[in-house]
């Protein structure tokens, strides 16, 4: 049977890159389009670019689900609006033109607290994507709200290694609701992604940092690429 195709925004960073490796080995996907304003270091038989010049795709991508792992930082982009030209704006442009070229489902990092009401602008910025992609039409969205992320990343972000060390040590005391409030690794993220690419959800759905964990299937343990959870 011909497997689904998936394209994929910010597949260049941390959460992004291995997803995008996972996607590559996983057989129920037969075609992914990275999109982007550079290709990615891979090559694969799977594989495709479209780049995006001037902040629009370069060309029509046609595909059944669309994975955005776009995100920065307000220190990284240099203000608030070009953080916002990230982190709301291109996702939301990229969904809009897939889902008219008739992609029906997606899936997207967002982030814990996110909310459209919140006085945290991060926040409140995160909470206006969501809902700009809740109201495309998509069949199927799943929203993936993690905690702080663990990885490798090229660029050391300022006050992560710090605070990802505090949440280790408060671990055995957040229990119950508190779990979510748990570092989860880049590569869990991914697992979910590649997970709810294959089969989205009905509707749109929210996924807490300790629900992304539970969507890691079986089969994914034949694809572990050495990354480990917290």
């Amino acid at each position: 049977t011909i497997g689904r195709s998936v394209a994929i925004a910010g597949a260049t960073g941390l959460t992004g890159s291995l997803c995008l490796q996972r996607l590559l080995l996983e057989p129920g996907i037969s075609k992914v389009v990275a999109i982007g304003r550079r290709v990615p270091p891979t090559a694969h038989p799977k594989l495709s670019s479209v780049l995006l010049v001037d902040g629009r795709l370069s060309e029509r991508v046609e595909v059944d689900h669309f994975i955005s792992c776009l995100g920065t930082t307000i220190r990284e982009a240099g203000s608030q609006d070009r953080f916002r030209a990230v982190d709301l704006e291109l996702p939301a442009m990229l969904a809009r033109e897939l889902h008219a070229a008739g992609c029906h489902s997606a899936g997207v990092v967002s982030a814990m607290g996110a909310n459209p009401e919140s006085p945290i602008f991060y926040n409140r910025t995160k909470g206006e994507m969501e809902e700009a992609l809740r109201g495309i039409g998509f069949s199927g969205l799943a929203i993936l709200r993690p905690s702080l992320i663990l990885g490798d990343r090229e660029k050391k972000r300022f006050g992560e290694r710090s605070f990802g060390q505090l949440l280790e040590a408060a671990r055995p005391l957040l229990r119950g609701p508190l779990r979510n409030l748990r570092a989860i690794h880049a590569d869990d993220i991914a697992r979910g992604l590649v997970v709810t690419s294959v089969a989205p959800p009905s509707g749109a759905r929210v996924y807490r940092s300790e629900e992304i964990k539970t969507l890691v299937r079986p089969v994914d343990k034949s694809h572990d690429l050495g990354m480990t959870g917290p």
